[in-house]
């Protein structure tokens, strides 16, 4: 059974309008890594090394490789 409440209509507005604003702000975040991370790539050309390379260190565990989403990132 539905329950009726009585509520001022400045005030629903105004939950209405901050609840708009943190949608907004919710589908603007971006989700990044933390700086001491790089992609594989990146991390190649910073200690100008090619990708095969730097590979073969995450394989013998020279560096320290972790995934963020769908990227493999290495830490710097």
């Amino acid at each position: 059974m539905a329950q009726l409440i009585a509520v001022d209509a400045e005030a629903l507005l105004v939950l209405v309008l901050e609840l708009r604003a943190l949608k907004d702000e919710v589908r603007a975040a971006r989700i990044q890594p933390d700086p001491k991370w790089l992609t594989i790539n990146d991390y190649a050309e910073h200690v100008d090394r090619s990708v095969a390379t730097v590979n073969r260190w995450i394989s013998a565990g020279k560096v320290e490789c972790k995934t963020f989403g769908q990227t493999r990132m290495v830490r710097l």
